[in-house]
């Protein structure tokens, strides 16, 4: 089975690490993820910048890691990324914004890239409001 991810949930909200753990859950049990499309809040995770504390869980490193593991397809909706100041490099320049923040393991595209992921998935799954 072929599963897609929307994640609007962001660093702070307990469900983007249930949409990790469910990620998780999905490859361990043979399934195959076709994108993982991050829109609102859920943005934020896809920044290479943020610093958490030693006693805290970093679930911007975790999901890069796991979307680095697994080569995962995972989309950032640009619109929603300026909004909240996530910029590829390319953006950064177009912008005049100096260095862009956006981690290597994500893409920013626009939302046609969820719709094709609903329409070839078997099953999506959604985390966050």
């Amino acid at each position: 089975m072929q599963y897609s991810l929307l994640v609007t949930a962001g660093p702070d909200a307990r469900a983007a690490t249930t949409a990790l753990r469910a990620a998780e859950a999905v490859l361990a049990r043979g399934h195959r993820i076709f994108r993982i499309f991050f829109y609102r809040q859920g943005v934020l995770l896809a920044s290479r910048l943020p610093r958490v504390g030693d006693n805290e869980h970093d679930i911007c490193a975790a999901w890069r890691a796991f979307i680095d593991k697994h080569q995962l397809d995972a989309v950032v909706c640009v619109s929603a990324a300026l909004r909240r100041g996530v910029l590829d490099q390319g953006e950064a320049d177009r912008l005049g914004a100096g260095a862009g923040n956006l981690a290597p393991e994500f893409a920013l595209s626009g939302l046609g890239q969820w719709a094709e992921a609903t329409a070839i998935s078997d099953r999506v799954l959604s985390f966050g409001r």
